[in-house]
């Protein structure tokens, strides 16, 4: 009982255009012999190789979500005002679409939101965030959920449990009335909602990205597992180390480990300053320049 089946699965999240830590990853992740590779999303957006870094995951076969910088290319900038698009991240958003082929524009239009896998007899959701990005930007936002942590003021996973939900789909349903013919994400999440439009109480656990920092809480009903991004050092990992998990399955359930692999920094770091990006300040502050 709970031995290894052979299935192997390798999971990472928020690459953000870095081409030198997804080599290194991908590197140790074929030298394993893993073939079934998932990436959250945000692989594109804020760095230097947007193209480059689709292109090592297309070569790689890896099943690739669309997470809000996926979305800003495919559906637009305008549905996600709460970003703030000021002039700056206008520029840096232009930046990164010139230097995508259509194929590439092509291939992310037909990328989903989320997968389900069924692992030892149970049940994973991936995604890239359990708010869908596209839509829940109030009280059910990323900040919320940053601030719920941070705080500790109330259960981090209980805004999850909105999505989806009957009291969401009567809010986006009222939206839609007025603003829907404007705002894309919503058409776009319509066609493709997360999690095939099921609650997240339909899984044992939920796998996600988009926050960049690792955080793992359960209840009762499920798991949500927030791994970090990949080439992004989280408190005390150490900074010229990329990061991804493997999901081993057992005859019932299965494990999950993190797998800390180094990369060539100053290579990274010299891509990013010998790069015409426009704006260079947010990706410096990922990486944690100093």
């Amino acid at each position: 009982m709970n031995k290894y089946t052979g299935r192997q699965i390798a999971i990472f999240t928020d690459i953000h255009a870095l081409l030198e830590p997804t080599v290194a990853i991908l590197d140790d992740i074929r030298k394993r012999g893993i073939r079934e590779i998932y990436s959250l999303g945000d692989s594109i957006g804020v760095g230097p190789n947007p193209s480059e870094v689709l292109d090592l995951l297309i070569e790689n076969n890896v099943k690739m979500i669309n997470g809000n910088s996926e979305d800003y290319v495919i559906i637009g900038i305008a549905p996600f005002g709460y970003v703030c698009f000021n002039p700056t991240k206008v520029a840096s958003h232009k930046w990164t679409l010139s230097r995508l082929r259509p194929d590439q524009i092509a291939m992310l239009k037909g990328n989903l939101h989320s997968y389900d896998l069924k692992i030892g007899g149970m049940n994973i959701g991936l995604c890239h965030f359990a708010n869908d990005v596209r839509i829940d930007f109030g009280e059910h936002s990323t900040w919320s959920y940053q601030s719920s942590i941070n705080n500790g003021i109330e259960d981090p996973q209980r805004q999850f449990y909105y999505t989806n939900s009957d009291i969401q789909k009567e809010e986006i349903e009222a939206f839609s009335q007025v603003h829907l013919p404007k705002y894309e994400s919503y058409r776009s999440a319509k066609k493709d909602p997360l999690f095939g439009g099921k609650t997240i109480d339909a899984y044992d656990e939920i796998i996600q990205g988009h926050v960049h920092f690792k955080f793992l809480t359960e209840d009762e009903k499920v798991k949500i597992r927030t791994i970090r991004a990949l080439g992004m050092a989280y408190k005390n990992d150490p900074i010229d180390y990329a990061s991804y998990i493997i999901i081993r399955e057992k005859e019932i359930g299965y494990d999950v480990e993190e797998i800390l692999v180094p990369f060539n920094r100053d290579l990274m770091l010299k891509s990013i300053d010998d790069s015409t990006m426009p704006d260079k300040s947010k990706i410096n502050r990922f990486v944690s320049r100093r």
